[in-house]
């Protein structure tokens, strides 16, 4: 044998043995292979992934940092998962190849929150009425379709909140920790349906994503660990849920950033708002670029529950983002401040804000103190007012295109309206037409013509559903 075929000989025969071990490799359960730190997650089963998903975020936190969890093509379906102090990125192959469906109904048999306290999220003794559970970690969630298509009344067994059952999803995604945890939402869709039961809120989800300080210390009721960290949600959409996006109590701390860019906008429709932030404490917000359109408003900036108080307030960045109100009495944006103690520090600019519905608000700020509401445009017929300052000091509201807004005949106040429990707030109109009721005292109103709208009319509008509240374990 010359040595040329005895190397080609031997090449061959490597080459053989190469593709034999890639074979095998390729035949073995992928949960088993992470190479390079990623753990693959096997295709669908099409009748429960939950121990697949489960395993393989398990075994990314034994690597450690840097590990990721690639889900395949196709529909997974699962019940609840719990995952503590992933440092990870858990994905699929994109929103549209990849998609995570809730079983149903999903077991659940945590206590009711207000008389009894909750427990520590688990799969066995403590099951929440949330998909995917993350506590603690640096997390990131990206490239997947995530949807709860259950029929009315059946999402879940059943929770309960202060002695009312909610059969509806509490969350899709939710974030808690007692250390630093950073979040990281990319390309995602969500997607509910309507739920008309009598156990649910109209949508078997009430939050897609939400990061909350809500983990346990102990079962007394409200016991919770201060949440802090970083959470961005960005190129995703979210829609037939109570909320897209929520950000809930005991939040110290924290960088918010939903959309924050004009490439990295969101999409919220069919919610009762797209986006809901509750109370927090020494937190920067950026929401901007997104287009949201809420039944109850576009955007809430609302207090959570009063066992938090914070002790400083806030910053809430809203700007260049389009807010629809599609339903009755709703608001495109709506800011609510706690007036015994204030935490909202907001600046409100270049948002395009419109209407839908009779008897809506384009703006309502209620209890602020300095917040500024600049060169916004609002749109929208038969409504109460353009922009409403209710209860509010200091505030600014300056060059604001309001002059295509009309009014209800018989209870519109304004374009732009201060109630009587406004004080020295300051408003400068774009147009000399732009009409503005002002109720309050040392207010200061430049460039502006006063409505025609009595005091009777003004003081006969009702706030229906002010404040909303959430269901118990919402927050």
């Amino acid at each position: 044998m010359s040595y040329m075929n005895c190397r080609v000989k031997r090449a061959g025969l490597g080459g053989a043995l190469l593709w034999g071990i890639l074979e095998l490799i390729l035949l073995l359960p992928t949960t088993v292979w992470a190479g390079g730190r990623t753990v693959m997650v096997p295709p669908p089963n099409g009748v429960d992934d939950t121990a697949n998903i489960q395993g393989a975020l398990n075994k990314c936190v034994k690597y450690g940092p840097g590990c990721t969890v690639q889900l395949q093509a196709g529909t997974y379906l699962t019940k609840q998962v719990v995952v503590y102090n992933f440092q990870g990125t858990f994905k699929g192959m994109s929103s549209n190849r990849t998609t995570i469906q809730a079983l149903y109904p999903l077991f659940v048999n945590i206590p009711d929150a207000y008389f009894n306290g909750e427990c520590m999220p688990n799969i066995t003794t403590c099951l929440w009425p949330t998909l995917f559970v993350f506590v603690d970690g640096n997390i990131q969630v990206s490239d997947v379709n995530l949807m709860e298509l259950a029929p009315p009344g059946m999402a879940t067994t059943g929770w309960y909140g202060a002695g009312t059952e909610t059969t509806d999803l509490l969350d899709l995604l939710r974030f808690m920790g007692k250390n630093p945890t950073n979040v990281s939402i990319e390309r995602i869709a969500m997607e509910g349906l309507p739920d008309d039961s009598p156990t649910s809120s109209g949508f078997d989800v009430i939050s897609g994503v939400t990061y909350t300080g809500e983990l346990p210390r102990s079962t007394t009721p409200f016991d919770y660990y201060f949440l802090s960290g970083t959470f961005t949600v960005s190129n995703s959409s979210f829609s037939t849920m109570d909320d897209g996006v929520g950000q809930d109590g005991f939040l110290q701390s924290g960088h918010i950033v939903i959309g924050g860019s004009p490439s990295a906008g969101n999409h919220f429709e069919n919610t009762y708002a797209g986006m809901d932030m509750g109370t927090s404490e020494s937190s920067v917000f950026d929401i901007s670029y997104n287009t949201s359109l809420g039944i109850y408003a576009g955007i809430l900036v609302e207090p959570w529950l009063s066992v938090f108080v914070p002790s400083s307030p806030s910053i809430y960045s809203i700007h260049d983002n389009k807010f629809i109100g599609t339903g009755y009495f709703g608001d495109g944006i709506f800011l609510y401040d706690d007036a015994t103690n204030p935490w909202i520090q907001a600046a409100v600019w270049n948002n395009t804000v419109e209407v839908q519905n009779l008897i809506e608000e384009g703006i309502g700020v209620y209890n602020t103190k300095g917040t500024a509401v600049w060169n916004n445009s609002v749109t929208g017929s038969d409504g109460t007012d353009g922009i409403g300052l209710w209860s509010t000091t200091l505030d600014t509201v300056i060059n604001n295109n309001v002059s295509n807004f009309t009014l209800d005949p018989t209870i519109g106040l304004a374009q732009i309206y201060l109630d009587p429990s406004t004080t020295y707030d300051l408003v400068v109109c774009a147009e000399r037409s732009n009409t503005v009721l002002n109720q309050g005292t040392n207010n200061t109103i430049v460039g502006c013509q006063q409505s025609t709208a009595s005091a009777e009319a003004a003081t006969s509008v009702t706030r229906p559903n002010l404040l909303r509240k959430k269901p118990p374990l919402r927050k």
